[in-house]
């Protein structure tokens, strides 16, 4: 096993808030695991604050910046960061402003997701214990708390429940606390399924379950689900929605999330393409989430 750095970089920038969602996925998918955010000055920019071992500052801070030149040049804006800064911290320093910085999340009054080093600050059944690796998948990103809000107004006691995308697997747990019949979770990111493993034992998991690293073509031999979501981004749900929805059971529920309002005529003409056309969408600031009822 590596050991670990003595040292971290703590980075911090200060971000034109339209732009934290793109920058978070560039920093989670090519720099660190985990960050944190904080918002800034009635929500015009949002700070961005992750660590990096020192020895490997150089590269990481240089792929950042390359990145943020080319997402200005094609927004054709001036500047897109207000500052960024660095310091030196120990190791066990950004562990505990880390910790300190993740809270517990309520969602649909009885949904808590928290870390495992949080108390749940209110009673409920429905205790979904993540230990926080990723961006998302904490309950602190609309498209995570739409599809939440989705399971728990439409999930019903045995539905095979398919969770594409899982990240975090805070969809597959909460399917699990509502007695479903067998989950399926999968994701073509490693490090995602990995902490899926992890989160499905932090929560004792009873249900029947899989966890596969790979692409929907791992479903292609399955028996319909009452329940599939689909929380990835736009470009391959639109490649995959005749699949995805041939894996859904008559009468049974498709979700669909990860997608921009600015997508939401594009992804209707492929619903209607493929005789999708019961529907609803369920909005949260620029994030949609549609909500599919398979005939």
């Amino acid at each position: 096993m590596a050991e670990q750095p003595l040292a971290y970089v703590e980075v911090s920038l200060s971000l034109l808030s339209a732009y934290k969602d793109v920058v978070c996925d560039f920093i989670i998918e090519n720099i660190a695991r985990g960050l944190i955010l904080e918002e800034e000055d009635e929500n015009k920019f949002v700070g961005i604050k992750f660590y990096i071992p020192q020895n490997g500052e150089n590269d990481s801070l240089i792929k950042l910046q390359d990145f943020l030149d080319d997402l200005r040049l094609s927004e054709n804006k001036r500047s897109l960061v207000l500052k960024i800064t660095e310091r030196v911290v120990k190791n066990i320093e950004w562990e505990e402003a880390y910790r300190k910085s993740v809270e517990p999340v309520v969602i649909s009054k009885d949904v808590v997701i928290r870390p495992p080093w949080k108390e749940k600050p209110i009673e409920t059944d429905f205790d979904i214990i993540i230990e926080p690796k990723m961006a998302f998948g904490t309950g602190n990103h609309e498209t995570t708390r739409s599809c939440i809000r989705i399971v728990r107004k439409k999930f019903l006691p045995s539905m095979r429940f398919l969770d594409v995308g899982c990240g975090s697997g805070v969809l597959s747990i909460l399917a699990d606390k509502m007695n479903a019949g067998y989950i399926k979770a999968i994701d073509n990111d490693p490090l995602s399924v990995e902490n899926c493993r992890e989160n499905f034992i932090l929560n004792k998991i009873q249900t029947p379950y899989d966890i596969f690293q790979g692409t929907i073509a791992l479903c292609q031999n399955d028996n319909p689900y009452d329940f599939v979501c689909v929380n990835i981004i736009k470009s391959v749900i639109l490649n995959i929605l005749g699949e995805v929805s041939n894996l859904t059971a008559p009468n049974g529920f498709l979700v669909l999330s990860g997608l921009l309002k600015d997508d939401e005529q594009e992804v209707i003409a492929h619903l209607q393409k493929n005789q999708l056309n019961d529907f609803e969408i369920l909005r949260e600031n620029e994030w949609s989430t549609f909500l599919v009822y398979k005939k």
